[in-house]
């Protein structure tokens, strides 16, 4: 039987990485967790709390509403399932702020909705959370 074993570095990891915001001054570092069915509190309280929608997301009735409470669900949810800490986070005072849950979803209320997508946009790929693939040897049958 052919081994593919190789293959199990692509499975999503239940791990951390790191996200460096660049636009912000500083350049925080969120410290995070995917925000994909591999974090399962997360994806659980996704699944509970998206039932309502279920229906017009199987219809394509997708609006500018439905995006809006989204995001609106993952400042909720990121605090207390994918963003496990940060470095180099100040207040407008410019004193570093230490990272708890209420601390958490101040600053993720606080960021503009495009800063904001792109860190779901980065705890939601789930090549972020998997492991390094191995160099492989290419040979040419030439």
């Amino acid at each position: 039987m052919t081994d593919f074993s190789h293959l199990k570095n692509l499975d999503v990891k239940d791990k951390t990485a790191r996200y460096t915001i660049h636009q912000i001054a500083g350049t925080p570092v969120l410290i995070i967790k995917p925000a994909t069915e591999a974090n399962k509190p997360y994806f659980n309280a996704v699944l509970k709390k998206s039932r309502r929608n279920v229906r017009a997301l199987k219809a394509g009735a997708i609006n500018q509403v439905m995006i809006a409470e989204n995001r609106e669900q993952d400042r909720d949810l990121f605090p207390k399932f994918v963003v496990t800490g940060w470095e180099d986070l100040s207040d407008a005072k410019g004193k570093p702020v230490e990272f708890n849950r209420e601390n958490c979803e101040a600053f993720l209320r606080a960021l503009p909705d495009w800063i904001f997508d792109e860190v779901r946009d980065f705890a939601g790929n789930s090549v972020n959370f998997t492991e390094d693939m191995p160099d492989v040897e290419v040979k040419s049958g030439n």
